[in-house]
């Protein structure tokens, strides 16, 4: 039986001189992988071959088990055209489809991340500078932590009920302990990253982040990719300038 459904790509691969293996994040089934037959053709289905952040409605035969479902239609719209025109742009939007598609599990509903993800890529192609597409981006990758249910304790002490306060002697945060640590319990923790009081504070209240300053911003995005990192276990291929 088939299915329809809204789409965004995160990931191709070439499957053959005339087909694809595409990867979306689906509004209603969550991630999916499915062959896409003929895609590469000159006249196919799928209005051309599918890319990278590809947007529209699908219809697709689920999988049987651990295999690929199978694309039959792809009604695209050009609704994320505009994040190839700068390569800012591109590097944001990459670095979270490869977020999106290694953090989250085949077949596992998370609508409210599929409304982040589309809402990301909207609103960022607009993003008029490097600072508001970094801001735009930190945002995203904290709505995927807390979709997929690790978002990190930023509020207080991950190992005791202190509440942050920028007054911390020494701030730290632990990827393992997916938090912060207070000056009390960080010696306790090897595995560590010490920050600035102004990026726990924007961490802690994310509405700080439109007046944090770019040095802060960086700081935060560097910590969000040590933190991913160390989740995953291995580099991720892409970085945001």
């Amino acid at each position: 039986m088939q299915k329809k459904d809204q789409a965004i790509c995160l990931r191709t691969v070439v499957y053959s001189e005339t087909s694809q293996v595409v990867t979306f994040l689906t509004q209603s089934a969550g991630k999916i992988s499915a062959i896409a037959k003929g895609s590469r053709r000159p006249r196919n289905p799928f209005d051309g071959p599918i890319e990278t952040f590809a947007f529209g409605t699908i219809v697709y035969r689920p999988s049987r088990g651990e295999g690929l479902a199978v694309l039959s239609e792809f009604a695209q719209e050009p609704l994320f055209s505009g994040l190839r025109r700068r390569l800012e742009l591109l590097n944001a939007a990459l670095l979270a489809a490869e977020l999106t598609e290694k953090l989250t599990q085949p077949e596992d509903p998370h609508p409210g991340l599929f409304e982040a993800l589309h809402r990301f890529l909207a609103n960022v192609q607009q993003a008029p500078n490097p600072r508001e597409i970094q801001i735009h981006l930190i945002l995203y990758q904290i709505a995927l932590l807390s979709e997929i249910g690790l978002r990190p304790v930023l509020d207080r002490c991950t190992n005791g009920p202190h509440p942050f306060s920028p007054h911390w002697k020494s701030i730290y945060f632990s990827s393992r302990s997916n938090g912060l640590l207070c000056p009390d319990c960080e010696g306790a923790f090897a595995e560590k990253k010490r920050i600035s009081p102004q990026a726990a504070a924007a961490l802690a209240d994310l509405h700080l982040l439109k007046n944090a300053d770019e040095k802060t911003i960086h700081e935060i995005q560097a910590l969000l990719l040590y933190h991913f990192t160390e989740l995953l276990g291995s580099p991720l291929k892409c970085r945001p300038d």
